[in-house]
């Protein structure tokens, strides 16, 4: 499969669309995702933990958004992470801040983090970063988390 296709399966993943509905507007999914694709940073919007915890330490202003279901966010999460399930992202666009300020995606993994990045990219967010390797990776480096 194409690297284009994957990253249409990876919108409609974050999305929640359904074929049909992406079969109306192909043009515009298609000219989203060149775009998106053509202006990729270099480092692929990934940040790691140890940047990430250097942030919140310094005190830096950033949305933390935990992509994780709500039992997943229950058992552990950074303090001050909103949780905002990947299925439900769509429908909580509102909840998110301006698309200039700083927001970091995170999941257990990061695959469900690095879809939501890609999306928001997409939708004009400028300055969304998901963290590599995710919760477990946070984890393994035993940072804080809230239960």
């Amino acid at each position: 499969m194409s690297n284009r296709w994957m990253a249409v399966l990876a919108v409609v993943v974050a999305l929640g669309l359904s074929a049909p509905a992406l079969a109306q507007a192909p043009s515009a999914v298609q000219e989203a995702l060149a775009n998106y694709l053509a202006n990729i940073a270099s480092d692929f919007n990934s940040i790691t933990v140890a940047a990430v915890k250097a942030k919140l330490d310094a005190g830096e202003k950033v949305f933390v958004l935990d992509v994780r279901e709500e039992n997943e966010f229950a058992a552990g999460r950074i303090q001050g992470a909103v949780n905002i399930p990947i299925r439900t992202v769509a429908k909580n666009l509102d909840k998110l801040p301006a698309k200039d300020a700083a927001i970091i995606v995170v999941c257990k993994s990061g695959m469900r983090a690095a879809y939501v990045t890609m999306t928001l990219g997409m939708l004009g967010w400028t300055n969304v970063k998901d963290i590599a390797f995710g919760m477990t990776e946070w984890e393994k480096q035993n940072f804080p988390m809230v239960k």
